[in-house]
């Protein structure tokens, strides 16, 4: 995602790494210059917001069938 996607992102809003879908994590804190990601194998990574080109929302099923 680009710099402004990172930006929009939420606490509790999914994400995964490089399109893995096996590979999520949730959102559980955003910053000015970060975003902080709890990972489902128990580790938690500060990224910086332009360094998130390798990490992609998860939209949830519900909002899939809205759009």
């Amino acid at each position: 995602m680009t710099p402004e996607q990172s930006k929009k992102l939420k606490a509790g809003d999914h994400v995964c790494f490089n399109g893995d879908a096996s590979d999520v994590g949730t959102v559980i804190a955003t910053e000015t210059r970060y975003v902080t990601i709890r990972w489902q194998d128990g580790h938690r990574s500060l990224t910086g917001h332009k360094n998130m080109q390798r990490v992609e929302l998860v939209l949830k099923k519900r909002e899939a069938k809205i759009q």
